[in-house]
C-alpha cells in the first residue's frame, strides 16, 4: 500500500502543456506514475501571466479526462497564459503541475 506522501507524488500530472489549433486552445497532461489509480480525478486552473490569482476552470474541476478546453479563457491572443493541473486519488491531492507560458498568437 502506498503511503500518502508516495501517492501524492505518484499521481502528480506530468507533461502539462497547451496545444493550439486555429486559436482553439486546450491544456493536455499525462497521468502520474501511479497509472493504476483508476479513481484519479483532475483539477484545472489558469491565469494570465503577471496576475497573482489563479482561476478555477469549472468544466475541468474533478474530471477524469487528460485534456481541458481553455479556448474561451485564452481569447485574448496577445496575452501569455499559464495552466496548471493537480490530481486527487483516494482523498489525497497532488501538488500542482504547471504548464510553460503560452501565448495563443505565437502557437496557433
Amino acid at each position: 500500500v502506498l503511503e500518502n506522501h508516495d501517492l501524492k507524488d505518484s499521481i502528480k500530472p506530468q507533461k502539462v502543456e497547451f496545444r493550439s489549433l486555429n486559436f482553439n486552445s486546450t491544456l493536455h497532461w499525462q497521468p502520474g506514475r501511479a497509472r493504476e489509480a483508476r479513481d484519479t480525478v483532475y483539477f484545472v486552473q489558469y491565469k494570465v501571466y503577471g496576475q497573482s490569482t489563479w482561476q478555477n476552470k469549472d468544466d475541468c474541476w474533478g474530471i477524469q479526462n487528460h485534456v481541458c478546453d481553455l479556448t474561451n479563457e485564452t481569447s485574448d491572443i496577445q496575452e501569455p497564459y499559464y495552466g496548471r493541473v493537480k490530481a486527487m486519488s483516494a482523498g489525497v491531492y497532488s501538488n500542482w503541475s504547471l504548464s510553460c507560458r503560452f501565448t495563443p498568437w505565437q502557437e496557433s
